[in-house]
């Protein structure tokens, strides 16, 4: 009740008006992929009944709501059944365009198909058989009436498969394409058109097609059609929780899809905001160009133990050990969806993974689509997105660019503040990135592909420091390409990210350091993996694996240019018995320079379908995060907020050679996890996960360790004439002596209970207990609950709705500020519970050639801060207007 109160009238009523649009309006197509899923199940029941007319009309009703090439397969085996060959070939001609792994099966097929057509247009005698020439058989003639709009719809299909013609180099398409240019021609001039232009031999029984396609028995060989598509091509897959493509029902951990339709009718610009409805996801956004992510708990500013990768590569910057969303060279609209494992990971992707994965799959190489999006919107807002992508035979490629910029939601130190300077030039900027990306497949053959890919971004951002270090400013380029092989028996990848940034405080006080610092960053991997399906006893899905990680870092917050050198070997094995019982076994071992021996990471999880539709799962995990760059070497002048005085920061490598302190220790955290997932009906599913976590030797900035009298004499501490500061002590990175138990639970659904609606809703509760604590005596970083509701709705006339609702409970903060009189202390900070409506309204006009949109973030302009340093959030809308070229 206290949450609607503070829901503005005027708010509440324009949701409410929504609701009821929505309940009152025709429907259409809302979750695309389940709607495509209905039709095809639907068609290919209808074929295997034998009804293979009515069976073709439901899958081109999949295929038209959720395009994949295997629909075109079997739309094609159809009619070859139907003996519609001309039909059959053209079909097979466009599942021949998205170059399958199976191209020269196919093309037998194919090739086969075009003998029966052309059999069937030149009658051949044989010994015994006397030829029948049109001449002596009547070919009936029916006087055929069309209308303009008919003929032009004719001429249209004509003009398509001319497109395609050339696009794949098709002589069957190329005449296909003619005979109707003909028919139109024909139709128009008043003239008739026969059912035929020829039949078959004198003793064969004729079948013909629309064009009079019929053949003796015996004038051809047999038709050898493939196997068709049954498997459900629809399904909802995933491959971050076990390295291959799988249904969640069978994934060892709780997952989540966002799919490009999710991306799509969100309106959300900022890839990390999608994150929010996952449930379970903490997310905070600090500032427009930067949200903080964590799963169950852990949270931070920089937060460092969610790993996040693009198409399977890193993106974790690892001198801070964080993911800067702005710094990523594409935009929402070059993804295809977001897969998001909840719990550890490092059994399969090492450190980092420590409470989960998002995986950016970018949209593939090779789709014939080119797209244009421009956009503007309050605060300073601008979106800009071209991308064009394409298939020349075996080779598909694709290439985009943007442009995005805008402010900040509030400035701490205001334009009237004589007591701050300020070191950038444009105080009130969040964001502002220009990038280009692209990617390119080659299929060597059925079993051999060639990828690469690359991204380019200049981007300056905004983002919340860690420790003391709050307000921060960032620009220069980010750069990143990956190449590789993939074959059936596994794949070879390199890839390298690259940071040239200068960052600085953009507003510190008058007398103080703007901290002002050139920061050089490479990594450079290499990766291998072995991957077999094989039966032994019984059936295994078997993964081996090694990398090589080199970090390179030139920062002049550290004491000099480092680099390490990491290693690690992985395995994993998911045995599958009678198709009801999987059990994954995964271990991993990390070799980092700083540590005295490797990490072991394993992971077993047992996953029991007792129906097609069901399964329940339950896993035991270990994953670690190991320290940064910044938490290693750091040696900085650390400014505090008293004007003059300063302390000296130290990294653990520093630290333990001049201050006799211990080495870091990686963070830990054993978890064990169960789930039950339903998909069993087209109207709904659900899931439920329940988990308990022990987590260990969290890393946190040390107490100030002030300066002896005589290390004042000695010069190390005392005046600094550089920062013209008083430096009055240290501090140091070291692993916190509280543990920590976390219990909590998870339930989440989503229902398609009509065509056209699709609702998700989502509930997790998260409760942490400290043990063995020196330094507190709480500890939570995180609500304890959160919910989440959300819906979509897309129309036949072209209208599109899409509105979540985020909720979370009071969150109580645990920081580290300095005090003059008692140094770096914790101070306890509390953010009330708050909400977030985030919503979209577009249209599709021009046969969904052009698509106009309008998306609104924090629609109730609820001013709260999501985190005690964070920038309090105002609204912020964006208009859009796209356009799609065939």
């Amino acid at each position: 009740m206290q949450l609607l109160r503070r829901i503005s009238a005027r708010s509440f009523a324009l949701l409410v008006g929504v609701a009821i649009f929505v309940s009152a309006v025709p429907l259409a197509h809302a979750d695309v992929r389940t709607e495509a899923r209905r039709h095809f199940r639907r068609g290919m029941q209808l074929i295997q009944e034998g009804q293979l007319e009515t069976g073709i009309e439901e899958l081109q009703l999949a295929y038209d709501t959720l395009p994949h090439p295997n629909v075109l397969y079997n739309i094609a085996r159809a009619y070859a059944d139907a003996a519609r060959y001309d039909d059959a070939a053209e079909y097979f001609e466009r599942y021949l365009a998205s170059d399958p792994p199976d191209r020269e099966e196919v093309q037998d097929i194919l090739s086969a198909i075009q003998r029966r057509i052309e059999a069937a247009r030149t009658p051949e005698t044989g010994p015994n058989e006397t030829e029948v020439t049109p001449t002596e058989v009547e070919t009936p003639q029916l006087d055929v009436v069309a209308t303009e709009e008919e003929l032009a719809a004719l001429e249209d299909s004509a003009n398509q498969i001319e497109t395609l013609a050339e696009a794949t180099q098709s002589d069957s398409l190329r005449a296909r394409a003619a005979r109707l240019r003909e028919v139109a021609r024909t139709l128009r001039d008043g003239g008739t058109t026969g059912t035929g232009e020829g039949t078959g031999t004198g003793t064969g029984e004729g079948t013909g097609t629309g064009e009079g396609t019929g053949t003796g028995e015996g004038a051809v060989p047999e038709l050898e059609l493939g196997a068709e598509r049954d498997e459900d091509i629809y399904e909802e897959r995933v491959v971050s929780a076990s390295r291959f493509a799988q249904s969640p029902l069978d994934a060892p951990n709780a997952t989540t899809n966002i799919t490009r339709q999710d991306i799509r009718l969100s309106g959300h610009t900022n890839l990390g905001e999608l994150i929010r409805r996952v449930p379970g996801a903490d997310v905070m956004t600090l500032t427009p160009a930067d949200v903080a992510i964590s799963f169950r708990g852990f949270n931070r500013r920089l937060s460092p133990r969610t790993l996040v990768l693009i198409d399977g590569r890193s993106v974790y910057i690892d001198p801070l050990g964080a993911t800067l969303w702005a710094t990523l060279p594409f935009n929402a609209e070059d993804v295809e969806r977001i897969e998001v494992v909840r719990g550890p990971a490092s059994a399969l992707y090492g450190a980092d993974a420590f409470s989960g994965i998002v995986n950016i799959i970018t949209r593939p190489p090779g789709e014939p689509r080119t797209d244009v999006v421009i956009g503007g919107g309050n605060g300073g807002r601008v979106h800009g997105q071209v991308a064009t992508s394409g298939r020349v035979d075996r080779f598909g490629y694709r290439v985009a660019a943007g442009y995005n910029r805008q402010d900040r939601f509030s400035r701490e130190v205001a334009d009237s503040r004589v007591d701050h300077f300020f070191a950038t030039d444009d105080p009130n900027r969040a964001e502002e990135r220009v990038h280009i990306n692209g990617g390119a497949r080659y299929r060597v053959s059925r079993e051999v592909e060639l990828f690469a890919q690359a991204g380019f971004s200049d981007n300056t951002q905004n983002f919340q420091g860690t420790g003391p270090l709050r307000d921060f400013e960032a620009s220069g380029p980010f750069a990143h390409a990956m190449g590789g092989i993939q074959t059936s028996w596994g794949s070879l990848r390199a890839f390298w990210n690259r940071i040239n940034s200068t960052a600085r405080l953009p507003a510190p006080s008058l007398g103080s350091d703007s901290l002002t610092s050139q920061f050089e960053w490479n990594t450079y991997d290499i990766e291998g993996e072995l991957a077999r399906e094989f039966h032994f006893l019984v059936d295994h899905n078997l993964h081996i694996g090694a990398s090589y990680r080199r970090k390179q870092i030139d920062w002049d917050y550290l004491d000099r240019e480092r680099f390490e050198n990491h290693g690690a070997v992985f395995f994993q094995d998911t045995l599958s018995i009678f198709d009801k019982l999987h059990i994954v076994g995964s271990f991993r071992l990390d070799f980092h320079p700083l540590l005295d021996g490797p990490v072991f990471s394993p992971r077993g999880a047992v996953v029991v379908r007792p129906t097609d539709g069901q399964s329940i799962r339950a896993s035991v995990g270990t994953a670690f995060r190991t320290q940064t760059f910044l938490e290693s070497y750091i040696q900085l002048q650390n400014p505090t907020p008293v004007a003059g005085v300063q302390v000296v920061a130290y990294g653990s490598e520093p630290g333990a050679d001049l201050l006799g302190l211990p080495r870091l220790q990686p963070e830990r955290i054993i978890s064990a996890e169960f789930g039950y997932r339903f998909a069993e009906s087209d109207y709904f599913d659900a899931e439920l996960s329940a988990y308990y976590n022990h987590v260990t030797d969290l890393v946190i900035l040390s107490q100030i360790d002030p300066f002896t009298l005589g290390e004042f004499g000695s010069g190390v501490g005392g005046y600094d004439p550089g920062t013209a500061a008083f430096s009055l002590g240290t501090i140091a990175f070291s692993n916190d002596p509280a543990e920590f138990d976390v219990v909590g639970g998870e339930l989440a659904t989503r229902v398609y209970p009509v065509t056209g609606l699709d609702i998700y809703a989502n509930y997790a509760f998260n409760k942490t207990f400290v043990t063995n604590t020196q330094l507190r005596d709480a500890e939570e970083r995180t609500s304890r609950h959160k919910f989440n509701l959300g819906v979509q709705y897309r129309a036949p006339f072209g209208l599109d709705i899409g509105v979540d609702f985020h909720w979370v409970s009071r969150q109580r903060w645990l920081e580290q500020e300095f005090s003059a009189e008692e140094g770096v202390r914790f101070v306890e900070l509390e953010v009330p519970a708050n909400y977030l409506i985030n919503a979209r309204l577009g249209t599709r006009l021009a046969d969904d050639r052009v698509e106009l949109g309008l998306s609104v973030f924090n629609l109730t302009n609820n001013r709260i801060r999501q985190h005690p340093f964070g920038q309090r959030l105002t609204t912020r809308w964006l208009a859009t207007v796209g356009y799609h070229f065939e």
